[in-house]
């Protein structure tokens, strides 16, 4: 989820490169995203802070008071600690920067999701892209 069109070009070639995730959908405003979520039943979502409509912090809250809750990373450029305390303070599993190596800082968040939820959210550097995504049976 991210209003950015070239960063959700980014996720999904950062996905393309790992196994075991299906994109299943996109936003680009916070709206969207609780509404893409539910509709498609994303185990995992990759967030932005900053969008229109509803920000990524307020969306974050509401999917994390759904009955069974997708796995979310924020994924934003705002690394102020007031704006990652906010995430956390939300719900997000994990906060990756987008001003590093995207995909390797998505892999170790992943990997501790992983970890933290008993496997929860499956294979090494998955992800969820610009909008949801949802492990592939054997991955």
């Amino acid at each position: 989820m991210d209003d950015s069109p070239y960063m959700l070009k980014t996720y999904e070639r950062v996905l393309a490169l790992e196994s075991g995730f299906t994109l299943v959908g996109t936003a680009t405003d916070g709206r969207q995203a609780l509404e893409a979520v539910l509709a498609l039943e994303a185990e995992l979502v990759l967030m932005d802070i900053h969008m229109p409509h509803m920000n990524g912090i307020e969306a974050t809250r509401y999917l994390k008071r759904f009955r069974h809750p997708p796995a979310v990373i924020i994924v934003t450029s705002d690394d102020s600690p007031a704006s990652l305390q906010l995430a956390k303070t939300a719900g997000a599993d994990g906060i990756v920067s987008k001003n590093g190596d995207l995909r390797q800082d998505l892999r170790a968040v992943l990997q501790g999701i992983r970890e933290s939820q008993g496997k929860r959210v499956t294979s090494p550097g998955k992800t969820e892209s610009p909008g949801s995504v949802t492990p592939q049976p054997g991955g």
